[in-house]
């Protein structure tokens, strides 16, 4: 089931406001950056970044891959990321929607994505993404994950303080301008999660041997190797 054109071009709008506050602080994304750069895998020329925002991930990647494609459905992000990543010559930031893209068969060794997923049906999009990724190439994904049961919400009880705590430590001359949170507000009021299981589920049905693991912060992690025999 695809996303009618009127929840694309929110998303599209939503994200162009958030390009215009954006600050370059810690985040529940950025935290697993280094968790995300350990899962590259051994030879890794050439990257696809799906939902790249203001190309944060695209330039740590730009250090240890010849060339990163970076796509985002949002102009201002686009705009952003390219002003931040004018010392790299080896990104290739684009405009573009992931659903209506036509990738080039076994063209990346590694696809990564991060807080994107969760606004794209995913079932249908893994077939495209399993076909790009060269054999021994990998997916790595990070992304937003809902409550299921009371271990869940028990986890909170850690994920709070620490949260609060890493605002504190990282991001104290930060300060979030009230039309930053209005623009968050807006687009989190239409956003859908996934539980554990129902991405363990939806994963490990189409990618074999998927390791799907939660984290803290309210995400869950995807890492897929296509077989080099494929």
């Amino acid at each position: 089931m695809g996303m009618s054109d009127s929840l694309t071009q929110k998303i599209r709008n939503d994200f162009d406001l958030i390009a215009l506050h954006d600050r370059e602080g810690w985040d529940h994304n950025n935290h697993y950056h280094h968790f995300l750069l350990k899962q590259l895998p051994a030879q890794c020329k050439t990257a696809l970044d799906i939902g790249c925002g203001t190309g944060e991930f695209s330039r740590l990647l730009a250090k240890r891959v010849e060339k990163v494609f970076a796509i985002d459905l949002s102009p201002n992000m686009i705009e952003v990321a390219k002003q931040r990543s004018r010392m790299f010559s080896n990104i290739d930031f684009q405009v573009a929607d992931v659903l209506h893209w036509e990738p080039i068969v076994e063209q990346f060794d590694l696809i990564v994505s991060i807080a994107t997923l969760h606004h794209l049906p995913v079932e249908s999009l893994l077939p495209n993404l399993k076909a790009t990724l060269k054999p021994g190439g990998r997916l790595v994904i990070l992304d937003l994950l809902e409550h299921e049961n009371l271990r869940d919400q028990v986890s909170d009880f850690v994920a709070i303080p620490l949260n609060w705590l890493f605002q504190v430590l990282n991001n104290k001359h930060l300060q979030q301008s009230p039309e930053a949170a209005a623009a968050m507000r807006e687009h989190l009021r239409t956003d859908h999660y996934l539980t554990l299981s129902q991405a363990q589920r939806i994963y490990t049905s189409s990618l074999r041997r998927a390791k799907v693991r939660k984290h803290l912060f309210w995400r869950y992690s995807v890492v897929w190797e296509k077989s080099a025999a494929a």
